[in-house]
């Protein structure tokens, strides 16, 4: 598949989700207005680009960066806020070192490996946090760090590009997994607490 198809598809499939009543169990805290703005402007930004000097910018990657600047300004507490820049760190500088290693020993990859380094950094988030606008937050800190350094050493054609097809498949596939697998998680433990309560209210009934 090529680089930029990923993105489309799972941004599809979200619309998708989000119009059957999906859209509190994957981003609560986000109106309706605010995620079909954040829809039409991924869509229009994504095949805008500027340059300046040899810097290649997809405006797609100036929204990322917003994003996650407008969560850090709506989070209460400097060391939440300091907690999700940490993380953030973390999870750019993974981010390149996985690049880096895969390049090298390719015999590492699974299948494809920008979806291998996405999937591994949605898991990495998935156990640091757990609310939505933090898993996005450091999800988009990171992917920004991430590309910033894969761009500085890797240029193309003279032109170091931040935010291209493949960075938007990245974080697309990253933010998607990891409220997904979120999602499946907390239920499968609000059955299991369910189940162990019921079992414990029965074993009282007999005992009684």
């Amino acid at each position: 598949m090529n680089s930029g198809y990923l993105s489309l598809i799972l941004l599809s499939i979200t619309m998708i989700l989000f119009a059957s009543g999906w859209k509190d169990l994957y981003v609560r805290s986000i109106s309706h207005k605010g995620m079909l703005l954040f829809f039409v402007s991924w869509l229009v930004l994504s095949r805008l680009a500027i340059t300046v000097r040899h810097v290649h910018v997809q405006l797609v990657y100036v929204e990322v960066f917003l994003i996650s600047l407008g969560i850090l300004y709506a989070t209460r507490g400097f060391i939440h806020k300091l907690h999700l820049l940490s993380i953030g760190l973390l999870l750019g500088s993974l981010h390149f070192l996985l690049q880096q290693l895969l390049e090298m020993d390719p015999i590492l990859i699974v299948r494809n490996s920008q979806w291998d380094i996405a999937l591994l950094l949605s898991m990495v988030v998935v156990i640091l946090q757990r609310k939505a606008s933090d898993q996005i937050a450091a999800l988009s800190i990171g992917y920004l760090l991430g590309d910033m350094y894969q761009a500085g050493i890797h240029p193309v054609n003279g032109y170091h590009q931040l935010g291209n097809a493949m960075f938007q498949d990245q974080w697309w596939l990253s933010v998607f997994a990891a409220r997904t697998v979120t999602i499946v998680v907390q239920a499968a433990y609000q059955g299991c607490r369910s189940a162990i309560r019921n079992w414990m209210e029965r074993k009282g009934g007999w005992r009684k």
